[in-house]
């Protein structure tokens, strides 16, 4: 698979940020699974109170790490 240039090398954390409907959930949801399919660890946070990860992702999220099904690392 061929990884954007921003996920080449990227650095220990990425931030996504923006105006609400641009697509953080999207994108970092996006890069946090395209990473862990190369055989990173990825931990992926939110800091949003009204987050949709767990819906993106098909898990129930908790204040501790969760695997995603299908996701390694």
């Amino acid at each position: 698979m061929q990884l954007p240039g921003f996920l080449n090398m990227p650095t220990r954390h990425l931030f996504f940020t923006g105006k609400g409907g641009v697509g953080k959930t999207s994108l970092s949801a996006a890069a946090a699974l395209a990473l862990a399919d190369t055989g990173k660890t990825v931990l992926l946070v939110s800091t949003d109170a009204a987050s949709n990860l767990d819906e993106m992702l098909g898990v129930m999220l908790r204040n501790v790490p969760v695997p995603v099904l299908g996701a390694p690392g």
